[in-house]
């Protein structure tokens, strides 16, 4: 971000005379203004000069506005810098495409001053709340990422894409997984509540993700390396079982219900009870009580 008291705003438009007009109109505002006439020309500033805030142009010649804020995005060093665009098309789907490609807001022309410096100053100084709130987590040694409303992923800490990277997830593939894993947890939003996720086939490595905060900017997940896949492994190769029946075994040594392992394992109670049959049979036992008393022993002789 721009260290200096002023905002820096870059601004990407193919039309000079809207340029010009932009950059007198928040040049009287109080704010730093850099100008580029085109996305490829606005990417090679962006390699030199990290703004406070970019307007830009959906409808531009050969690289268009939406491609140009995907490929700013790309970027781990740009990716949390707010895009505004500015467009004189008002169709539903020009606006869901302006959001999926990474931008904070639209404006449409032609631009009343008065509302897009208002909209600057909230989206700036939304994103250094955010900024502070990435680099506290972040220093503190919490591996995070942070999911608004609609589940869409704002920001990782580097811990936290570390992580994901380890278990087999890019940005992308995690991206495409995150509603369907998260949801739940969203509506429900009850801080604490966790899931526990298996990398690819690639990967031996196993996640927790946690729900640690909720505030106004969205869901703050934390992640970290399971710990228990090493004794879920033990139990597995002790008692002969897959690793459906390790892992509610390992659950019933934590004195978990049913009730707990569905909501955990996120599978149906009826699946739990079918497990657990199996695990009863295997270990030639009759009960919970039994079996835990058992796998209890097997993981002190393994510590």
């Amino acid at each position: 971000m721009n260290n200096s008291m002023q905002k820096l705003i870059l601004i990407v438009d193919d039309d000079p005379d809207s340029v010009c007009m932009l950059n007198e109109a928040l040049d009287a505002e109080g704010f730093s203004v850099l100008v580029a006439l085109s996305g490829t020309q606005a990417l090679s500033i962006l390699s030199r000069i990290t703004p406070d805030l970019i307007l830009l142009d959906a409808v531009m010649p050969s690289m268009d506005g939406f491609e140009t804020c995907k490929r700013i995005k790309e970027n781990p060093r740009l990716t949390e810098i707010p895009v505004i665009f500015m467009t004189g098309l008002d169709s539903d789907s020009n606006v869901s495409q302006s959001f999926e490609c990474g931008a904070v807001d639209y404006i449409q022309k032609p631009i009343r001053i008065v509302e897009l410096v208002k909209r600057i100053n909230l989206h700036i100084d939304k994103s250094k709340v955010m900024l502070s709130t990435k680099f506290l987590l972040d220093s503190n040694g919490l591996s995070s990422f942070l999911v608004d409303k609609s589940c869409v992923i704002k920001w990782y800490t580097p811990d936290a894409m570390h992580l994901l990277e380890q278990c087999g997830f890019d940005k992308m593939t995690f991206s495409s997984k995150i509603q369907s894993l998260l949801n739940p947890m969203i509506q429900k939003a009850e801080i604490g509540k966790y899931i526990t996720i298996d990398g690819n086939s690639q990967s031996k490595e196993r996640i927790t993700i946690t729900l640690f905060q909720i505030n106004d900017e969205g869901f703050i997940f934390a992640v970290k390396r399971d710990q228990n896949v090493n004794k879920v492994e033990i139990l597995k190769q002790k008692f002969s079982l897959t690793q459906r029946e390790a892992e509610i075994l390992y659950w019933v040594c934590q004195g978990k219900s049913n009730k707990d392992m569905a909501i955990i394992l996120d599978i149906s109670p009826r699946t739990v009870n079918k497990h657990l049959e199996a695990v009863f049979s295997k270990m030639m036992v009759e009960n919970r009580t039994t079996a835990a008393n058992m796998a209890l022993n097997s993981l002190l002789s393994n510590s």
